[in-house]
């Protein structure tokens, strides 16, 4: 698939004079659609931002086009009537294509750009507390205010999930299921479900796990098909649904005794844990690839530069400060259990190399402030739905950029980003090293954390392990 592209337009075709409307001008398989922002500038304000679109000159003492280029190009701007920090109509944009990736379509980017920086909210006939639909909705608007994006959207996911499961029931299954009262055939039609929280019995999610694993994917657009979703899929929209009974029974909205999950009721699959490590051979023909200046240099050094760093995930390489490195130490604390972890934040401890040093001095931004970050990713002034975007590309480019390497040194397991964290973790304990410092080092607080990251013995460690029984 082709790269989804924004830039803004200026169009004259329905203004008077040498005004135009500021537009998003789209671009995907080579088909191009134009979204207004409502926005009128002159002509003449236009061509000037359009010449400095890339920085605005210091010497420009124009106060309302240093403004205007805020609000285009620039990261934030600052909303006249509220005063919030919002980003740039420029910004706005990538950063939608960038969440839509593959189920991109010009009907979708139209319905978000529409939405943009609006909560979800639930309808009028569902505010009530004892919802599930309502409660997984509003726990995504908290985790999107705390900047918790990634785990906001999948919160959404699940609660569009089942919504679609819903729809999905017969009014025979809506009966068995939710134990409501037989309706009319029209009003049943009509008839919007409300999930309480009574409803989730162990049969409910039961079938409700079996339809996911038949229909539970489903492409965006009006034309989108469902497909199974995995095991792995289940259990996390299970746990977020999990989550919210808990907080439903603090709350003293639903009865413990109804709880459904647990020994002898409903049991949260833990999904498949496919084994991404590759070989300890495998590694070093990706480390000693010569490689073509660019993207795909950029790319194998941030993969090699993740496993020689404790299986340092993409997000964290990231958000690496000049001030979290001394001497050959870098230390830094998972972005992942950042927020989750109560008390003492669990800080890991890197040894630096001279290929991390290496591939440091390759990528590092020149300035060197302490707060600065290290590689030129992100900003001080992104926004966290920016921000994600930005990491989501990189992890992108790099696993593209992963696959040509594996091939050209005939690597058949999985190279993406996430094998090089594994890849550390199983080469260690092949190596002997001790299952607690594995763990230390992979900033895990369980070691049954760290067992399911490790993969498989070779033959040849199987051989001599066994040997030892005869």
């Amino acid at each position: 698939m082709s790269a989804t592209t924004v830039n803004l337009f200026l169009d004259k075709r329905a203004s008077k004079g040498d005004e135009g409307v500021i537009k998003w001008l789209v671009s995907h398989e080579g088909k191009q659609r134009l979204f207004t922002t409502g926005l009128k500038i002159s002509e003449q304000d236009w061509d000037f931002l359009k010449k400095h679109k890339s920085g605005m000159p210091g010497q420009v003492k124009n106060d309302y086009r240093r403004k205007l280029w805020n609000k285009l190009f620039g990261s934030t701007y600052e909303e006249e009537y509220t005063g919030k920090e919002v980003e740039s109509y420029l910004g706005r944009a990538r950063t939608i294509v960038g969440k839509l990736e593959d189920d991109f379509s010009f009907q979708r980017f139209a319905y978000e750009i529409s939405m943009f920086g609006q909560e979800l909210k639930p309808s009028k006939e569902t505010r009530d507390k004892n919802n599930v639909i309502q409660a997984l909705t509003l726990k995504a608007n908290e985790m999107n205010k705390e900047g918790r994006i990634g785990n906001a959207l999948s919160y959404t996911s699940t609660s569009t999930s089942l919504l679609r499961f819903l729809e999905s029931l017969t009014e025979k299954q809506r009966q068995e299921l939710l134990n409501l009262p037989p309706l009319p055939i029209k009003e049943a039609k009509k008839k919007e479900i409300v999930l309480r929280f009574e409803y989730l019995t162990p049969a409910f999610l039961t079938t409700y796990e079996k339809w996911m694993l038949k229909h539970g994917r489903k492409r965006r657009g009006p034309k989108g098909s469902s497909s199974p979703a995995t095991l792995t899929t289940v259990g996390i929209y299970c746990r977020h649904i999990r989550s919210v009974c808990n907080d439903a029974i603090d709350a003293g909205i639903m009865n413990r005794e109804l709880y459904p999950f647990g020994k002898r009721r409903y049991m949260i699959p833990a999904g498949s844990n496919t084994k991404k490590a590759l070989s300890k051979d495998d590694v070093l023909k990706i480390i000693t690839h010569k490689c073509n200046p660019g993207f795909e240099q950029r790319s194998r050094d941030l993969w090699v530069f993740s496993y020689l760093c404790n299986g340092m995930n993409m997000n964290d390489i990231c958000r690496i400060r000049w001030q979290d490195i001394e001497g050959d130490r870098l230390t830094f604390i998972r972005q992942k259990t950042a927020r989750s972890t109560r008390g003492n934040q669990n800080t890991i401890k890197v040894t630096l190399f001279k290929e991390t040093f290496d591939i440091i001095e390759r990528w590092a931004v020149k300035s060197k402030n302490p707060k600065d970050y290290v590689f030129p990713f992100l900003e001080h002034d992104m926004t966290p739905e920016r921000q994600k975007t930005v990491i989501n590309q990189v992890v992108k480019i790099t696993n593209q950029y992963m696959k040509d390497i594996a091939a050209a040194n005939e690597i058949t397991g999985d190279v993406n980003t996430y094998s090089a964290r594994h890849s550390f973790a199983t080469i260690l304990l092949q190596s002997e090293a001790p299952l607690a410092f594995i763990s230390q080092s992979l900033g895990h607080t369980s070691i049954s954390t760290t067992e399911s990251y490790l993969g498989s013995f070779d033959d040849e460690k199987t051989k001599k392990y066994l040997s030892a029984l005869l």
